[in-house]
């Protein structure tokens, strides 16, 4: 029997039990709570917006260097920690964001919307001739790698494969020495070593190339980091707009009447992209560390210890969000934060809202109806949030 009590960390909270139930009485009760986490200390966990934001931008109190999630052995030095773009502070990480801002902002994802469409209208045809599919396999697992291929430095016959192994990669990270996590990081890793010295002699408007120019005009990065960057970039990107598509197409058929306001074009599709953002959360808590004593909403934090905020409780706090329960898509205002917050945003939020609000179109438009065709499955992770498994069955008009 699963309960309210039921550890944040648990699997099965989030396979089979009630996460928001867990963080609802968090908010009401103890915003910033201490937990038990195993053989390796505990942790504080931060439900609510306000302090939730506090943490995420304040890094001068707050590192990314000690860890981004928590996993078994988190208290022991984190892989690529003060090298990864996503384990570094200021300057480091601003001096690596800075690297290769140029390929995510409004201006050059807009440049992508074409490409976006043509992926997403195709992969939608397909489903609907064959009747069925696995929305979440089929549809949401493959559409960010392929409208992205050349921006990430992949080429088509890669992005299969990619695929495969940033899912892999991402839902094996609560145990990263693992041996699926270690082997799926490797093919990430060996990709991207392998291009380097292409990229050097030939370089485009890509991940890699951009890199690698940095790094010959005096940006102090190794080859390794790049590599790492690289890994850290290709498995967000690919995670956290799979799961917002998967688990908000679902939150879309489980609403008919938001379902059927979406297809008679009653809603801005820039809004209900950002209702499907609050809603899925792809990301399910994010660790810092305390750099020295501080206070955090009256709780005494002492230097050292893990400090985590869960975004899908920020998500619905009672007190920024009207409704918070419920699923509207035509929510404003809404100061979701799906995307993290502080100098750590996630820096291709402009390509998952593009390829989100282009999904929603081609649904709406799509000559089918759409009915949920069996269980749909939720993944087992304090980490990640969506589903593994979303079976759909179309039929044409």
């Amino acid at each position: 029997m699963l309960t309210e009590t039921t550890s944040l960390t648990d699997p099965l909270l989030y396979s089979r039990g009630d996460p928001h139930a867990v963080w609802r009485r968090l908010r009401r009760e103890s915003p910033v709570s201490w937990h038990e986490y195993g053989d390796h200390g505990g942790y504080w966990a931060v439900t609510t917006h306000g302090a939730g934001l506090e943490v995420l931008t304040d890094w001068e109190r707050f590192t990314s260097t000690k860890g981004i999630f928590l996993r078994p052995n988190f208290k022991d030095p984190y892989p690529g920690a003060g090298k990864m773009m996503a384990l570094s502070d200021p300057p480091r990480h601003d001096m690596l964001r800075k690297a290769i801002m140029g390929l995510f902002t409004v201006r050059a994802v807009a440049a992508m919307e074409e490409r976006t469409r043509e992926v997403v209208r195709g992969a939608l045809r397909t489903v609907v001739e064959t009747g069925s599919c696995d929305f979440v396999k089929d549809i949401a697992a493959r559409i960010p790698l392929a409208v992205s291929a050349e921006l990430l430095s992949l080429s088509m016959d890669d992005v299969e494969m990619l695929a495969k192994v940033t899912t892999e990669a991402a839902e094996n990270s609560t145990d990263i020495d693992g041996i699926e996590a270690q082997l799926a990081h490797f093919e990430i890793l060996r990709h991207y070593s392998e291009i380097i010295e292409v990229k050097r002699r030939e370089p485009g408007r890509d991940l890699v190339s951009a890199l690698v120019g940095a790094q010959a005009r005096g940006l102090d990065i190794t080859d390794e980091e790049i590599v790492l960057t690289c890994d850290n970039v290709i498995v967000a990107a690919n995670e956290t707009t799979r799961q917002a598509v998967g688990a908000g197409m679902l939150a879309l058929l489980e609403s008919p009447a938001q379902w059927a306001a979406l297809r008679a074009g009653d809603v801005r599709l820039k809004t209900a992209a950002e209702e499907f953002l609050r809603w899925t959360a792809p990301v399910t808590h994010i660790l810092r560390t305390a750099q020295h004593d501080t206070v955090l909403d009256g709780v005494r934090i002492a230097a050292g210890d893990a400090v985590t905020v869960w975004l899908p409780s920020l998500n619905r706090d009672e007190a920024v969000f009207d409704e918070p329960d419920r699923f509207l898509l035509d929510r404003t205002p809404n100061h979701h934060v799906a995307f993290g917050g502080g100098g750590h945003f996630c820096i291709g939020a402009n390509l998952a809202r593009l390829t989100i609000k282009v999904m929603l179109d081609e649904l709406a438009r799509l000559p089918a109806e759409i009915e949920i065709g069996g269980r749909p499955e939720r993944i087992a992770s304090h980490i990640l949030g969506g589903l593994t498994s979303l079976p759909l069955t179309f039929r044409p008009h």
